[in-house]
């Protein structure tokens, strides 16, 4: 081999070098910048979920309320007379009986209830467009879904309260309202909390006549 010849292989073999070690620099500096991206989006994941997933939570396990309530109160067909009697004494109201066996029959069926379709959503998961995460809020609602999943468990409570409006005439309306208190966990990967929140249903009413009586009972109060 001449020396001509040896210096040519020598540039070939260098530049076969610089071109294998540049595709090695641009393949670490592409794999160096997705992995500042991804952990930009997951820090960006991270803020979303603590503004979001209490809310996206609340959703959830209202509609899941609200689905227990209207099954319990549908299979049961529950009037006032259910719940309360009105006693009258000399055409004015003299007392207002509560019924605690079917108060607390319905509760429990409430809270049963509610209890079965909290356990149908334990895991769940949001689906939030890729232009959310970008804080503009031309796109928040454009690009492909993200699955963001979480866990969500919790207890329930009810109560039957009464309230009364005046209706005119004499006449008083006695509502009976159901009042669920759901106390929820939730937990992500990046976000954990508790909500606590109430959520009112109308069971019954009815149209009193005359004055109401200032005590009735050890269940129901006067709001006035």
């Amino acid at each position: 081999m001449t020396r001509g010849d040896f210096l040519v292989a020598a540039r070939i073999k260098r530049r076969a070098f610089v071109k294998k070690h540049r595709r090695a620099l641009c393949a670490g500096l592409c794999l160096f910048f997705i992995i500042l991206a991804v952990r930009g989006f997951e820090n960006k994941i991270s803020v979303f979920s603590k503004n979001y997933f209490p809310s996206f939570a609340r959703q959830t396990v209202t509609k899941a309320v609200c689905g227990a309530v209207e099954e319990v109160l549908s299979q049961g067909n529950w009037s006032y007379g259910d719940f309360a009697e009105v006693k009258y004494s000399g055409g004015r109201v003299n007392a207002i009986e509560t019924n605690s066996a079917n108060i607390n029959a319905l509760k429990s069926r409430v809270v049963a209830a509610a209890e079965r379709e909290a356990e149908k959503i334990h895991n769940s998961v949001m689906y939030i467009p890729l232009g959310a995460f970008t804080g503009l809020s031309l796109i928040s609602n454009y690009g492909p879904k993200i699955p963001l999943s979480y866990c969500l468990t919790g207890s329930f409570s009810a109560e039957l309260v009464s309230s009364f409006e005046s209706a005119g005439n004499n006449q008083t309306i006695h509502r009976i309202s159901l009042v669920v208190t759901a106390e929820v966990v939730t937990a992500s990967v990046d976000y954990d909390g508790t909500l606590t929140f109430t959520t009112d249903f109308e069971v019954a009413q009815s149209v009193l006549a005359g004055d109401i009586p200032t005590t009735y009972g050890g269940f129901y109060v006067n709001p006035h």
